[in-house]
């Protein structure tokens, strides 16, 4: 299932010739900076962390061809090198990357279209992201197959995606390597359905891989689990997390220890409402699960970040027809209860598409088109989610900012988003300028505002799976 999402992004044309980044440095951030440094379009960037280094990931599109795009900082972001082409496709598309770095190493995934055929690709480095070897295709040659995720877990390397039948029906696929992704493996079916089985989330923790996803194999959709605990070589049968009678989907899956926990969107209740469940024994047992958003209006499209014994949940929420604000709930005790939701945008703009991540203190971002146009938006809690700061405004565009992302180490929060006109975008990148920094208040902005557009949800829409062979 993809619950459909009529995703709206106002384009006001604003004055000005130059950059579109912003001139005053935002408290606690340094000035947004332009990483991708080519003349194209530069979209949905991803960002990861780690002792190593600070990597980007984007898709860039130029001249009637898209391409995944790499850049990395060895020195805490201050610089970043020229920008790698991983693809280095010269026709057709390249889209839908995602990577995971670990011990130095660098995995990366991505969706290719090259002669109308959709498959999935892969490449690494072993020096950090210095180099690449060039892409091997790792989904059958023969099926279409789109949106495909990765993780890792010592030297075994994950990947699954979603393959695409003569009949139209759709499955979860699963490959694997044991040898640092030096080979794979045939793929693997997960699911065989006459249905749907929507976009997976995959996880990784020892010798235990975790997929989620959401199915309508049973007539309506429901959200599936499906764990292996011989680090990919065989998987239980699916279960099926959300047994309720309404329409479920959009599933995260996070994994500490030996307890897993899952978040999605239900319409059960007649609204759209955030749901949780949980296992303590590894996967193979879920308990009921919880509703907790239990909001007027809907409730949609859920991240969570797990620290500790402490679950932070956000999402986003509908106040109105027009208006949507940034919504988040903690649990202290590992899931069992959680606390009564607050709205943490709270303002006149429409608000939405939240990332979450926690190293201690909690950190979300998110789009805001409050400012007058869209910015990125953060904001954090240093006493575990009882109060939050005030939002800064990272991007202060001189256009639009969106589709942003997040990550955290050692107190220093790491910011990427899209910037710029639709044609014209590019990759900024920001952080913390302090550890555990004060964001400071959000800056005065101008009350009357003219936005032509919105992001709008149509969560009523009628639900259909359409992932784009």
């Amino acid at each position: 299932m993809k619950i459909l999402i009529v995703l709206i992004f106002g384009l006001s044309i604003f004055a000005g010739v130059g950059s579109s980044f912003a001139q005053v440095e935002p408290p606690g951030f340094t000035n947004a900076v332009n990483i991708s440094q080519v003349s194209a379009d530069a979209e949905l960037p991803h960002i990861l962390v780690s002792g190593d280094g600070v990597f980007v990931m984007w898709t860039q599109v130029s001249q009637g061809k898209s391409n995944v795009f790499f850049s990395k900082s060895v020195d805490g972001g201050n610089t970043f090198g020229s920008p790698i082409n991983l693809s280095m496709s010269t026709t057709g598309q390249s889209s839908n990357p995602q990577f995971v770095e670990q011990a130095n190493h660098i995995y990366v995934v991505w969706q290719s279209s090259l002669s109308g055929t959709s498959t999935i690709l892969m490449t690494k480095s072993t020096d950090g992201g210095t180099s690449f070897e060039k892409p091997v295709q790792i989904s059958d040659p023969s099926q279409l197959s789109a949106f495909p995720q990765i993780a890792s877990s010592g030297n075994h390397t994950y990947s699954s995606w979603i393959e695409k039948s003569s009949d139209n029906s759709t499955n979860i696929i699963f490959a694997k390597s044991d040898d640092q992704a030096n080979s794979f493996g045939a793929p693997l079916h997960v699911t065989h359905n006459i249905g749907n089985s929507g976009i997976p989330k995959l996880s990784a923790y020892g010798d235990q891989v975790y997929l989620v996803w959401e199915d309508n194999s049973k007539g309506d959709y429901e959200v599936f689990l499906c764990k292996s605990s011989d680090a990919g070589a065989s998987f239980h049968v699916p279960i099926d997390i959300s047994t309720t009678t309404g329409q479920s989907g959009t599933p995260e899956v996070a994994v500490s220890g030996n307890n897993v926990y899952a978040v999605w969107m239900d319409n059960t209740s007649g609204n759209y409402d955030i749901l949780f469940t949980k296992s303590v024994d590894g996967g193979n047992t879920f308990a009921k699960p919880v509703d907790i958003s239990n909001l007027k209006g809907d409730s949609g499209y859920p991240q969570f970040a797990v620290w500790q014994n402490n679950l932070y949940v956000t999402w986003t929420q509908t106040m109105s027809g027009i208006n949507y604000d940034v919504f988040f709930a903690k649990s202290s005790d590992n899931g069992n209860t959680f606390d009564a939701p607050i709205n943490l945008s709270n303002n006149f703009g429409p608000s939405g598409w939240p990332k979450i991540a926690s190293d201690g203190n909690i950190y979300v971002s998110w789009v805001d088109s409050t400012p007058g146009k869209f910015d990125i938006l953060i904001t954090k809690s240093t006493d575990g989610g009882a109060t939050f700061e005030n939002a800064t405004n990272l991007s202060h565009s001189k256009s639009e900012s969106y589709e942003n992302d997040m990550a955290v180490l050692n107190n220093a929060v790491y910011m990427v988003w899209q910037e710029g006109q639709s044609g014209n975008h590019t990759i900024a990148f920001s952080k913390s300028t302090t550890f555990v920094p004060e964001f400071g208040p959000f800056a005065s902005i101008a009350l009357v505002i003219s936005i032509v557009s919105i992001i709008a949800i149509s969560f009523r829409s009628s639900l259909r799976l359409n992932i784009g062979f």
